[in-house]
Formats: structure tokens, sequence, C-alpha cells
């Protein structure tokens, strides 16, 4: 019988990489010949402003436990009846399953279903240590328990940075990769500017109210990406000359990568995550928090638009074709199956 690999999905109220990159790995894994599925927690919910279709269970009970932990809430008569009451309408995991947990979910991950191996998909290295306490030691934590067989990363920064927080630890790195029949190089662009409001909001206003008090955007449209589905972002993407990146602090940073892949001239932060794709020869990389530096570089590079569009238009080519070689999907799918036949082979040695 093949082993059930279930991960654990939050439901978010708003378009989200991080469950869009879960999603994908659950539909990679059953196309290679896995059993995997999403675990959400309402019943009848599913994320659907992007297009994957994969086999999704539910487990109320297993997210009340979550809730339960973080919130050190003793289990006493009422909620272990609460507990019975959901365990009814929960999928029943066996322990010869794999439970894959986000690292959003902090430093009791192995605390849950205890006897059942565990991977952690931590797609943003900088969120790790989150919920640890500076006045603990966590010898003991989800990253170096021994039923964890593996940590997944997705760049060589992340990769980095897990190795030296936990060097005795199973750091597993995979390549992300860009749907290019969804995000693919357009000619078809016009004076266009876009951005991703929802990080560092206030590096946002100020770049933009700059610009604006400046006068510097006359004649150029900006569209701001949000609640969007992923064709409408890609959609406004190709017809955008520029994307503003405002990375903060990003195990990958897939945003940037999208709007590369889609022929945009890239400007601004990198997050750490992006240092791997930023190359000077196809986008202007701005120190982060460096507002001063934002803005003239964004008015240095119209200018060089308005002057010559040939000089911006060839960058965004460039970097669309770099994208297209080194963040596609045959690679991600390449990574995700070598991947997971290491981890099998170790989840059924403990049995």
């Amino acid at each position: 019988m093949k082993t059930k690999i279930y991960f654990i999905c939050p439901n978010n109220k708003f378009a989200s990489g991080g469950v869009k990159q879960i999603y994908r790995q659950v539909e990679t894994l059953n196309k290679n010949g896995f059993s995997a599925y999403i675990l959400h927690k309402k019943i009848g919910k599913k994320d659907s402003w992007f297009n994957i279709d994969v086999p999704i269970k539910y487990s109320p009970l297993l997210f009340k436990k979550l809730k339960y932990l973080y919130k050190d809430k003793s289990i006493n008569f009422f909620r272990k009846l609460t507990l019975f009451l959901l365990q009814q309408r929960s999928e029943k995991i066996g322990k010869d399953a794999i439970l894959v947990f986000p690292e959003i979910y902090g430093p009791q991950i192995h605390s849950i279903e205890p006897d059942i191996p565990k991977v952690i998909f931590n797609q943003n290295c900088y969120y790790t240590f989150g919920y640890f306490s500076i006045y603990e030691d966590y010898k003991i934590n989800p990253y170096n328990h021994p039923n964890t067989l593996a940590t997944i990363v997705a760049s060589e920064d992340a990769l980095s940075y897990m190795k030296l927080a936990f060097s005795a630890s199973n750091i597993l790195k995979m390549r992300l990769g860009v749907d290019h029949n969804i995000f693919n190089y357009s000619e078809n662009k016009e004076k266009q500017i876009c951005f991703m409001p929802r990080k560092l909001g206030d590096d946002v206003t100020q770049v933009i109210s700059i610009l604006k008090q400046r006068g510097s955007l006359h004649g150029w449209k900006l569209v701001p990406i949000d609640n969007k589905s992923e064709h409408e972002v890609a959609d406004i993407m190709k017809k955008s000359i520029f994307f503003l990146s405002f990375n903060h602090k990003e195990g990958f940073g897939l945003p940037p990568v999208e709007a590369m892949s889609c022929g945009c001239y890239v400007i601004g932060y990198r997050g750490q995550g992006g240092k791997e794709y930023f190359k000077d020869e196809f986008s202007n990389y701005v120190e982060d928090g460096n507002i001063i530096e934002f803005v003239e570089k964004i008015e240095e590079s119209i200018k060089i638009y308005e002057k010559d569009p040939h000089e911006i238009l060839q960058k965004g080519n460039s970097a669309s074709s770099f994208i297209l070689e080194n963040y596609n999907i045959a690679n991600e799918e390449n990574d995700t199956v070598t991947i997971w036949n290491k981890i099998i082979p170790q989840a059924n040695y403990k049995k």
C-alpha cells in the first residue's frame, strides 16, 4: 500500500503563493504515482483562486489540536468531548502516513500526532523562529526531532539558513517553477507599472507617494495586484513594463519571478531569497529599506525607457528567458520526485 502523504494547509482569505505551492506539490506527487492529499480544516473548503485540482481531505480534529497546543490549553473533559466529536468528522490518519507541515506552525509541530512521521515544507526560513521564545533552549524541536524525516526549502539562501540553524538535520532543496502556460513573455506592453501592496505597505506608500509628489509618473499607469486570480495576475504582468518588488525576508519570493517570466523589468528588494535570480543584466536591485534608492532607480529606468524603449524591453525579454530556463515546472517536478523518493524509504524504515 502506498504511503499516504497529507499536506496540512491553512485556508487563507487572500491569494497566497505559499498555499499555491502546497497545492502544486500535491498535484505533482499524485501525477507521479504518490498518494498525496491536501488536509484542510473546514469541510468542503478549498482555495480556488488558482486552477489546480487535487484530492482534499479534512481534519477539524488536527487543527483543533493545533489550536489547543499553541494556546497552551489543557485537555479538560469538555475539550476531550469536543475532540471526540471532531474525530467523527475527520480523516482517519494512520501511523504509516506522513504529515507535511508548513513552517508557520512553529516549535511544537512534533507534538501533534507524535507517532506519525513528519516533513516540514519550509517556504520561508525567516518565519522559522517566529513562534520560538529566546528564553527557551528548544533542544528538541520539529527540525531536529527523530520523527522528522526532512525539511524541504526552496532557495539557496534558505538552504544556507537552515543548515546553519540545524546542522545535523536533513535539509533538502527543491527548485520552484513558474507555469509558463500562464506566466509567459508578452510583447504587448503598455506604459504600466505593477506591484503587490500586501507586504511592506509602509514602503509601498512611501515610494509611490514620493514618485507622485515629484511628478515622475506622468503618462504611466500604476496597477496594484491584490486579491486577483492567477490568470488576472499574469494578464497585468504581461501588460506591464516594470514590476516593483517589495520582497521582505522571503524564502524565495515568487512574484518577481512570475513578473520576469512575463517580461517585466523588475526593480526593488530581493528579500534575501531573490539573490539567486535578481541578475544585474535584467533587473535592478535596491537595498532593502532604502526608499531614496528605490525612487531614484524607478525614475532612472523610466527615463531610459522614454529615451529608448528597446533597451528596457530587451532586458525584460532576457529575464523571461532566464526564468524559463531555470525556474520551470519540469525542474520543480523533477526535484519534487527526487526528494520524495528519498523521504519515503526513511518513513518505511521507521515503521
